[in-house]
């Protein structure tokens, strides 16, 4: 369960590290205009969800194995 805690949390970092560079410019500059913010986090809320589902379905696989033995 743990390497797979890790994978699942590893793959937000990831997000979150892509969200925090797509909100600046090349330049290093943030953008400031909501559109371009709204464009940069595109996408990101369900990538996260799928891996908080991702965690739950794991442990809900481990108990249905747990009260089935």
């Amino acid at each position: 369960m743990s390497e797979l805690y890790f994978i699942a949390c590893n793959r937000v970092h990831e997000v979150i590290d892509d969200l925090y560079e797509a909100l600046h410019e090349e330049t290093g500059v943030p953008i400031r205009e909501l559109e371009g913010v709204e464009e940069a986090m595109e996408g990101v809320r369900a990538a996260i969800y799928q891996e908080l589902d991702l965690i739950k379905s794991a442990v809900s696989e481990y108990e249905d194995l747990k009260s089935k033995a």
